[in-house]
């Protein structure tokens, strides 16, 4: 698939899309919140696989960071899940000459879903300022709150850090780095996940992410395999992206259903 073809999809898939659109649709005009959602911290994990645990600990006294004070185990574990891969990715791209870690004031992640990462990323960057955009804000939980009022509990515990819900295609901000984690780039995934066709549009948003993105600054991409990775690799090669390294975590912290792949653009 080019970066200008549109995916062939079939009446199964539209009917899933239609469906898909209208929860959306009812769900933004429910906009009843409960508030700022704020997770309980588990104070301290339950014993992990010696491997894991040892990662975990390195980990946490290198970023000075301990996920479990602050969130539930489960998201904990998917913090140190993503700060590992940021963390070995950069390394091994900073060992081969072929990249460093960028010096961001802002950063801008797309696509952030209820914004649960937001510690990983900011013990990792350390940005000046970390904006997440997720196109939906209102689906709501089996609790009552909504994505918003979830992300607003995990921004809050961190300075000029903000979750915003709205489709970035439409975003016109300047970032110093951009992260963009699995983003849609074919149906299959994105009806999965309760969205519609409408809202598959690759090639604008890489096109988007290139405008917004500053001087000198950069784009870390992360893809479900290798297959994705490279059709992700053609909308982002379409935009002018150069890519400067690539990365595959073969051995992720935590169990995945294809590994991923890390990569590091620049315009």
């Amino acid at each position: 698939m080019s970066a200008q073809s549109t995916p062939a999809v079939g009446w199964p898939q539209r009917l899933r899309s239609w469906r898909n659109e209208w929860t959306l649709r009812i769900a933004e005009r429910i906009r009843y919140s409960r508030g700022v959602f704020c997770e309980t911290p588990c104070a301290a994990l339950r014993a992990q696989p010696a491997g894991r645990a040892a990662r975990i600990e390195a980990l946490a006294q290198r970023y000075g960071a301990r996920f479990e004070s602050w969130l539930s185990e489960t998201t904990s574990l998917n913090n140190y899940a993503y700060l590992d891969l940021l963390d070995r990715a950069f390394e091994q791209a900073g060992a081969s000459g072929r990249g460093s870690l960028p010096a961001s004031a802002s950063l801008a992640d797309v696509g952030c879903a209820n914004f649960w990462y937001a510690s990983a990323l900011q013990v990792f960057f350390r940005p000046r300022r970390l904006d997440g955009y997720d196109v939906e804000a209102f689906r709501r939980y089996a609790n009552g709150h909504t994505r918003q009022d979830y992300a607003s509990g995990y921004a809050a515990r961190w300075p000029e850090t903000r979750f915003n819900g709205v489709d970035y295609r439409i975003v016109s901000s300047p970032a110093d780095l951009i992260t963009c984690w699995y983003p849609f780039v074919t149906p299959r995934p994105l009806l999965a996940w309760g969205l519609p066709l409408n809202l598959l549009k690759p090639k604008e948003l890489f096109e988007k992410m290139a405008e917004n993105l500053s001087p000198g600054g950069g784009l870390f991409l992360v893809n479900h395999g290798a297959a994705e990775a490279q059709i992700a690799a053609d909308f982002a090669m379409y935009a002018d992206f150069r890519r400067q390294w690539l990365w595959e975590q073969s051995d992720p912290l935590l169990p995945r259903p294809q590994c991923p792949v890390a990569s590091y653009w620049q315009r």
